[in-house]
């Protein structure tokens, strides 16, 4: 049996790519393919330096223990809006922009639409990553590893920002025929929907990324039938809603709801992404992926079931709605300012929800309301109270430690869902 290599230098001189798995014959791969391309490397770090006299070159390394599609979000869009922002102010010329994706593409139809805005490299294009990969920095040649925070400012950034992607007119000639298969005639608009779906975490999660002991993803699942009543509330409105998700558990029994199950009868990559950035908005139950290409393409979005009250969406127009924490020992509801100290991830820890901390998911009643609230806002109906006002003021302020680039301003909680919960403020 061939032994494992753990080593933390190892796997940074390699750029991101993890050996812990492969062992020794993963290290010899990955100095073989070094020394290949180290040379055309030296090439490129070359020729790239002189052009760097000119105009500056700055590599992408994105994140890459898992292919997700939010990665590319939280890593690239949020990169190329702070550099088109910053580029903006300066009034220099814009750099020339690579990224490297060291794994395969989430979505490939996503993807393309940033191979357009500037060369970007996964495993569809290994011979160019290799290169580009192993480029050093040098002269104005810059390498940047990105994370969630690149900035303090880039959610206020990001909201003053108008999207980095874009369809071609041969998309959405496409995605205008997709509409026609699915939509009836009648369909003033449509929603798009999803919900964590466990299939997916147990087709691709448990193979990249294995759940630790500590935590469990499932619990906090919410289910279809609370969500029952707010798609008809829409269809009511004449609005069709759609399901999406990459991997769903089972199709949804129509006489149960009206819904189209793009999800289980009609998913494609490019379909998921059109869909998403052309609908009236998304509802993204239990903070599903489906937030993350939606959010690139700036569309509203309400954030039903999240757990984390620590942080927020990305878009100034969204709202949200959080699940609760049932404290089993003291019989009541854990305050928000519990559930803010907790941090992102209590609602997956073992050590609360098998303890004395109970979750408390979203009732039909709350999703509808905030859902109706989306619906009337964008509608230019909705009519907010002083009362309102105050509530959000009142949270914002138990949320006043939490370091700025978590929190976009102008993201609200559901208004029904704090007139009922006052007492926890």
């Amino acid at each position: 049996m061939i032994a494992r290599i753990k080593t933390n230098l190892i796997k940074y001189f390699f750029f991101g790519n993890s050996i812990t798995d492969d062992g020794y014959l993963r290290l010899a791969y990955l100095l073989g393919r070094f020394l290949v391309f180290l040379p055309l490397s030296l090439c490129a770090t070359l020729v790239l330096g002189i052009y760097s006299i000119f105009r500056p070159v700055k590599i992408f390394m994105l994140r890459c223990d898992r292919s997700k599609i939010s990665f590319i979000v939280e890593d690239l869009e949020v990169a190329l809006r702070i550099e088109a922002h910053n580029t903006k102010i300066s009034g220099t010329k814009p750099a020339l922009l690579f990224a490297v994706l060291d794994c395969d593409s989430p979505n490939r139809a996503f993807t393309a639409m940033y191979a357009r805005v500037l060369p970007f490299l996964d495993d569809d294009r290994p011979f160019m990553r290799g290169i580009i990969r192993y480029t050093l920095a040098m002269l104005r040649i810059e390498r940047k590893y990105l994370a969630r925070r690149q900035s303090d400012n880039q959610l206020v950034i990001w909201s003053e920002s108008p999207p980095t992607l874009a369809f071609t007119v041969a998309e959405k000639r496409r995605g205008l025929e997709l509409q026609q298969n699915l939509l009836s005639e009648t369909a003033k608009s449509f929603v798009c929907i999803a919900l964590p779906e466990k299939s997916y975490y147990e087709t691709k999660m448990a193979k990249e990324h294995p759940v630790a002991k500590s935590t469990d993803l499932y619990t906090n699942f919410p289910s279809w039938e609370s969500y029952f009543p707010s798609i008809k509330s829409l269809n009511d409105s004449g609005l069709e809603v759609l399901r999406m998700g990459q991997s769903v558990d089972s199709a949804i029994d129509q006489s149960s709801c009206k819904i189209i199950d793009y999800a289980s009868n009609s998913r494609t990559e490019f379909g998921d992404i059109w869909l998403l950035g052309n609908c009236k908005f998304v509802i993204a139950g239990g903070g599903t992926g489906v937030y993350h290409p939606a959010s690139a393409l700036n569309k509203p979005i309400v954030i039903t079931d999240l757990y984390s009250m620590a942080t927020t969406s990305n878009g100034p127009r969204d709202l949200i709605i959080y699940q609760l924490a049932w404290s089993r020992s003291e019989k009541k509801l854990m305050p928000f300012s519990w559930l803010i100290a907790q941090g992102e991830g209590w609602g997956h820890k073992s050590s609360l929800i098998e303890g004395d901390i109970e979750i408390v998911k979203n009732s039909a009643e709350d999703i509808t309301e905030v859902v109706l609230e989306m619906d009337q806002r964008l509608n230019g109906t909705w009519i907010e109270t002083d009362e309102d006002i105050e509530l959000q003021n009142r949270f914002k302020k138990l949320r006043e430690a939490v370091p700025k680039w978590q929190v976009q301003e102008g993201v609200r909680i559901g208004a029904a869902f704090l007139r009922r919960y006052e007492h926890l403020l």
